[in-house]
């Protein structure tokens, strides 16, 4: 890809984040409360319902705009999953920590972004995670995701192909959009399922 490509491409990125943005301040706090209710409903009910038994997951604590985890992330320990969230480290990696209801929530050093206080857990904790849910902007038929821009899921994701998790994402029903719909690098990772608050979809 030329310079001058790569760089429409990201002008183009950017403009799809900026719509998407604006939809999602745009709804009203009810609604937002809502959906994540249903969120909660549609996810828990895949994973316990649809996957065998499952011990472990990775989440995250979703920011002001995105679609709402709080009642997902207190649904999955209630019923006896343990929940890791992530934490921004330098250089753009992660590390986690084990979520419980009412823990303690601190601002990220490294990203706009809040991040649970506690231990701080490596890598191989994925080799007993079964499901790692991610957020996102957008997802397309095929799977690619169009993230905030930081990069860190990007980095990340490779360093755990070889473990046994499914990687999904979280986007509102209208953010589960046709091919093309908006332009994809080849670094951007593609994912596995697609969670919104009233489906679940499976990327062939």
């Amino acid at each position: 890809m030329t310079a001058d490509a790569s760089k429409n491409r990201d002008v183009e990125k950017k403009a799809v984040r900026t719509k998407i943005r604006a939809a999602r301040q745009a709804l009203d706090p009810a609604t937002r409360e809502d959906h994540g209710k249903q969120l909660a409903a549609t996810v828990l009910g895949y994973l316990t319902q649809s996957t065998g038994i499952v011990r472990k997951v990775a989440a995250y604590c979703s920011s002001p705009g995105e679609p709402d985890t709080s009642v997902l992330l207190d649904a999955l320990v209630n019923e006896g999953i343990e929940v890791y969230l992530p934490i921004c480290e330098p250089d753009f990696a992660l590390s986690w920590a084990a979520y419980s209801p009412g823990i303690e929530f601190l601002p990220s050093a490294q990203a706009p972004v809040l991040e649970p206080v506690g231990p701080r857990f490596a890598n191989d904790i994925f080799d007993d995670i079964n499901t790692i849910i991610i957020p996102a902007l957008a997802i397309d038929a095929q799977g690619r995701r169009l993230g905030q821009g930081g990069g860190y899921y990007d980095r990340f994701l490779p360093l755990i192909e070889d473990s046994p998790v499914r990687v999904a994402a979280v986007v509102y029903d209208s953010e589960f959009v046709d091919e093309d719909a908006f332009p994809v690098a080849e670094h951007d990772q593609p994912v596995d399922l697609v969670f919104t608050p009233t489906q679940v979809h499976q990327i062939p």
